[in-house]
């Protein structure tokens, strides 16, 4: 009779052969929706992994079931993570009491981002392919308030104040929502340009 050492042997070395093989965690519980929206060429050069990771924390994410849903929940995430940079400008203005132009630039700018990406979610309900020209003009006063407040943003202060990091946490969330909507394999499929 056989012994069932080698049996067990042989199914150690399988399972550990396939734990081997198998994809990162995140990778492996991310829906199939979101693994390839994270495939798609991102304005931030977000790496795959990066962009699975900062997607499927979110539970909207997770139950999207399409891209139009998928859109929308990431434009909703846009959406508040600006709305804590717009807070901080705010706030910066109000603790500086400096009357900073630049500050008041940014908080007047990243007033209009909130509004672009509500805007950007109510016309990606109504099927609306103007969502791709709202992305667009959102990175443009994103561009404008980040070219007049620091260069690089974070390691600037204003009367001793530290410029919002999180400033940069909307637009990955704009570039994941932009790659959804007009990506080779968006919604809208938008390949026009801004002057």
């Amino acid at each position: 009779m056989a012994s069932p050492q080698p049996l067990h042997y042989v199914l150690f070395i399988a399972s550990f052969l396939m734990l081997l093989s198998s994809p990162t965690p995140a990778n492996a519980t991310a829906s199939p929706l979101v693994r390839n929206v994270c495939k798609e060429p991102l304005s931030m050069n977000l790496n795959y992994g990066d962009c699975v990771k900062a997607l499927w924390a979110d539970a909207r994410i997770k139950s999207a079931l399409n891209l139009k849903d998928l859109g929308i929940a990431t434009l909703e995430l846009a959406k508040e993570n600006a709305n804590v940079t717009l807070a901080s400008f705010n706030n910066l203005l109000h603790i500086s009491n400096s009357g900073n132009t630049d500050v008041q630039l940014c908080g007047d700018l990243y007033g209009l981002v909130v509004k672009g990406f509500q805007v950007a979610i109510e016309e990606l309900k109504k099927d609306h392919d103007i969502v791709n020209y709202i992305l667009e003009m959102v990175q443009k006063y994103h561009d404008i308030c980040l070219n007049a407040v620091a260069p690089p943003l974070g390691t600037h202060t204003f009367d001793g104040v530290l410029v919002p990091s999180s400033i940069r946490v909307a637009m990955l969330y704009r570039d994941i929502a932009f790659a959804i909507t007009s990506g080779p394999s968006g919604i809208f499929r938008y390949n026009g340009t801004l002057n």
